[in-house]
């Protein structure tokens, strides 16, 4: 999918401007009153009761942070009843504090947005690869990274070739687990977290990142996949966007990056 340049407007009701050297932007469509605007009288009292909850449970994500209290970040992480916003938090608390996963935590991190063979498929690797081995996949992944600028270009071919030739031979299924959850826990580094796994092309990666988008995804989360090179990528942006209010604004550009192609 082609990136973008130049300048693209929002939608017209804003008449904003904003660089859009990355590529496709998503801008607010114009959408049908939701029923819960009908009920404003119930509006504030709900509206005070969701703040409330998010804010504190945010509050402790931070102050957990601080301490370096990774159990109580990845049990958060690990749960379907917390949102996703709050997992996603979770998550990026834990990277910053360069948490160190066991292989029963990447399954259940990896559980949450994986399909019933997904799952089978991840239970059956977790067995296989042992939770060194996924730390040594995890770190040539942000190693590989580090390397690739926003466009998909290597800074360093002779080092990117050799952190590519160890990925390539690792654990599809690990690699492609990891992938998703850095995705997730790193929002600064993830173009290139998607870059980087068109350029692997494991078979079935795509679906799984697309999950990731749809349980865990916000606007810029979304841009990213637009703007990725894939067309699954693309598709699972678009989807987002059509559910979430949102058109996608484009202008003219050109490629990023090729699936399985170095």
């Amino acid at each position: 999918m082609p990136g973008l340049s130049g300048f693209v407007h929002r939608d017209d009701l804003s008449g904003e401007r904003f660089d859009s050297a990355k590529g496709l932007h998503l801008a607010l469509s114009s959408v049908k009153t939701p029923f819960f605007m009908k009920t404003a009288r119930l509006l504030p009292l709900l509206a005070i009761l969701l703040v409330s909850s998010c804010s504190t449970t945010e509050k402790k994500i931070s102050k957990w942070e601080g301490k370096g209290n990774q159990a109580a970040l990845s049990k958060v992480a690990r749960q379907s009843s917390e949102t996703p916003q709050l997992r996603r938090k979770a998550l990026e608390s834990l990277a910053r504090l360069d948490w160190k996963p066991t292989n029963q935590e990447r399954l259940e991190i990896y559980s949450l947005i994986a399909s019933e063979q997904g799952r089978e498929e991840a239970v059956t690797v977790t067995k296989q690869v042992s939770q060194e081995d996924f730390g040594i996949i995890n770190g040539d992944i942000l190693a590989s990274c580090a390397l690739l600028s926003e466009d998909g270009k290597w800074s360093d071919r002779a080092k990117a070739t050799e952190l590519y030739g160890r990925l390539k031979a690792a654990n599809k299924k690990a690699v492609s687990m990891i992938l998703c959850q850095e995705t997730i826990s790193r929002p600064d580094m993830r173009t290139r977290v998607l870059l980087l796994a068109i350029k692997l092309g494991i078979e079935g990666s795509e679906a799984d990142l697309n999950a990731v988008l749809k349980e865990y995804g916000d606007k810029p989360m979304a841009e990213d996949y637009l703007n990725s090179g894939s067309d699954q990528l693309h598709e699972g942006g678009v989807a987002w966007a059509n559910s979430h209010g949102y058109r996608v604004a484009s202008g003219q550009g050109s490629h990023r990056s090729a699936w399985g192609r170095f």
